[in-house]
């Protein structure tokens, strides 16, 4: 007996996070404020399963601006334009609330939440070991080629493979293994990495909260990457992305602080193992989806020597690169970014009083039918013999804004290499979901749910 709801009962708006209960369009400084709110909790539980409904939803009743309310005592005015890029560039904003409250603890001490010459200095510093050419002198390619292929052939006859779990396990090894973190270490850098996620909720910071967790997780993470950094001195390691950072100076001369450092890579070990990890479920979703991608995704890896090991070697795998890049489009992993006013100033003629958060929605901006016809559909193809070079939009979907993340071209290298793999490896019948195409989670990064299970056994 079928226990599936119909599409009527699912329609509920309790079952999509929405609070039925506040239907009154209310108003903050003038602008609409999208029903459906929680007490406390706002808007949270609707964003969590359908931001991109949420976001549709508020552009078609109310235009381009409109509030939200992301969480505890938080206000967002949501800037639904294909304007709203261009706050990145302003200056009546800044990231200076990413150094505040719960998300301090994560942003604060990174390139994330500064803006002008403090973020200049950080950037200037670490653009090279993560520049192509850096990632080639640390020969962080042939390190990650390996963990790829290790993890892909594990999947194969395998009848069920949890599919999330599997690619974030696969993401956080490879991010370990290019900072020296040792394979036995990985389950318990794993469980910290899990509760240092819980500092971003604003909750009372009691014995026993999750607060307190995250905040004994922090410290933990924190002074193992003081302990690896020690270890790359004591050696004097030649090769490799921690020597590079040693290494690294700014416009100025002076190298990174052991606060730099600590911060910016607890970030970087954060961010790139859950937004890589998510971007590689969701092409594994799409290929099982799509037949005929995965078809020409195998017979372009089947065609090649080797897995590609360096930035430049992608340019000979073209399909697995727009696999990836419609994606990253259709999911960014990083759905909507914020900056916070700095003073008042006007959107399309309308006054934004100072301290108001404005969120621009990549998400939205990243289905929009004049940019990307057809939007809502999966479509490789619309990638390929493209000549114009990448847009801002479309290399800040990984987060960073303009400035895009540091780690993108490392995330890059890393999912079309395990692209490579799939087609490589895989029988030709491919991967196969077993229970349809995965709902969408949205935080704390865009993902397939995590009970999403694949086939791979042929």
């Amino acid at each position: 007996m079928s226990t599936a709801l119909p599409a009527s009962f699912t329609d509920l708006p309790l079952l999509r996070g929405r609070n039925p209960l506040a239907r009154r369009i209310e108003t903050r400084h003038g602008f609409p404020i999208l029903p459906g709110r929680f007490p406390v909790v706002g808007h949270l539980p609707a964003m969590a399963v359908d931001e991109l409904g949420l976001l549709r939803e508020g552009q078609r009743r109310f235009g381009s601006l409109f509030f939200w309310a992301p969480g505890v005592d938080a206000w967002q005015l949501i800037y639904a334009s294909n304007e709203a890029f261009s706050l990145f560039k302003s200056k009546a904003v800044d990231s200076s609330y990413l150094t505040e409250r719960g998300v301090g603890h994560i942003f604060g001490q990174t390139l994330m939440a500064h803006d002008g010459a403090s973020h200049r200095r950080l950037r200037t510093a670490m653009n090279g070991p993560f520049s192509p050419k850096g990632l080639d002198a640390a020969e962080v390619g042939a390190i990650v080629a390996a963990s790829v292929e290790r993890k892909v052939r594990s999947w194969l006859g395998r009848r069920d493979v949890q599919l999330l779990r599997e690619t974030r396990e696969l993401a956080l090894e490879v991010m370990f293994k290019i900072t020296g973190v040792e394979d036995d270490e990985l389950p318990e850098w794993r469980h910290y990495y899990e509760d240092l996620m819980l500092v971003v909720f604003s909750l009372p910071d009691v014995p026993g909260s999750p607060r307190r967790r995250g905040l004994r997780a922090r410290a933990w993470l924190d002074e193992r990457i003081r302990r690896i950094l020690a270890g790359v001195r004591a050696r004097g390691d030649a090769k490799g992305l921690l020597p590079a950072l040693l290494e690294a100076r700014d416009e100025n001369g002076e190298p990174l602080s052991e606060q730099d450092l600590v911060g910016n890579l607890r970030l970087l070990l954060l961010a790139g193992h859950e937004t890589s990890a998510s971007v590689m479920a969701w092409c594994v979703a799409h290929l099982a989806k799509s037949p005929a991608v995965w078809r020409a995704l195998r017979e372009e890896a089947s065609s090649a020597p080797d897995l590609p090991r360096s930035p430049a070697d992608l340019r000979r795998f073209p399909f697995a690169e727009a696999v990836f890049r419609e994606a990253l489009r259709l999911h960014p992993p990083v759905p909507h970014d914020a900056r916070r006013a700095v003073a008042d100033f006007e959107l399309e003629g309308r006054a934004v009083p100072a301290g108001t958060h404005v969120g621009i929605p990549l998400l939205l901006l990243s289905r929009d039918p004049e940019r990307y016809p057809d939007p809502d559909s999966y479509r490789p193809e619309r990638w390929l013999g493209r000549r114009e070079a990448l847009s801002p939009l479309e290399i800040a979907q990984f987060g960073g804004g303009a400035h895009f993340c540091l780690g993108y071209h490392l995330a890059w290298m890393e999912i079309v290499q395990f692209l490579v793999a799939l087609g490589r490896t895989l029988p030709a019948s491919g991967p196969r979901l077993q229970d349809g195409f995965p709902a969408s989670r949205y935080l704390p990064v865009l993902r397939p749910a995590g009970g999403t299970r694949v086939r791979f056994d042929g």
